[in-house]
């Protein structure tokens, strides 16, 4: 094998990684902006910075609705950690894409542990939250 293509090779092998974790982070940083958000109640801005994926069945209002009843009795949020991530091309009900699914373990002033799971996307080089869930 010619020294060229194995440099290429191992350039490749060695930016991927890096590549894969700057898209992660990325899409990280998105998802605890519109946490951020929604946890100071600034769901208007919240809504705007989501996916169209989000906002199309959702207004601010219904969105504000539904995450303050499914967190109506958790109080403020104390800590939040990062437990998982994972890359996915597709998820249910929804386009083809670039997505990351996060985790998170967030203990809040009357819930102590509660898992929440969001959802960014790729949408034309920005990550915008197309999911949320409490559980």
């Amino acid at each position: 094998m010619p020294k060229t293509l194995i440099f290429i090779f191992v350039t490749l092998f060695l930016t991927l990684p890096s590549q894969a974790y700057a898209h992660t982070s990325d899409a990280e940083a998105a998802a605890l902006a519109w946490l951020e958000a929604i946890d100071s109640g600034q769901y208007e801005q919240a809504w705007e910075s989501s996916s169209p994926l989000l906002k199309k069945p959702l207004s601010p209002h219904m969105l504000e609705r539904t995450i303050g009843a499914a967190r109506r009795d958790f109080g403020a949020v104390q800590s939040r950690r990062r437990v998982g991530v994972v890359r996915e091309t597709s998820m249910p009900g929804a386009p083809r894409g670039d997505y990351a699914v996060l985790t998170f373990q967030t203990r809040f002033e009357n819930k102590p542990q509660i898992t929440e799971t969001i959802t960014p996307h790729l949408e034309e080089g920005t990550w915008r939250v197309s999911g949320y869930y409490v559980n």
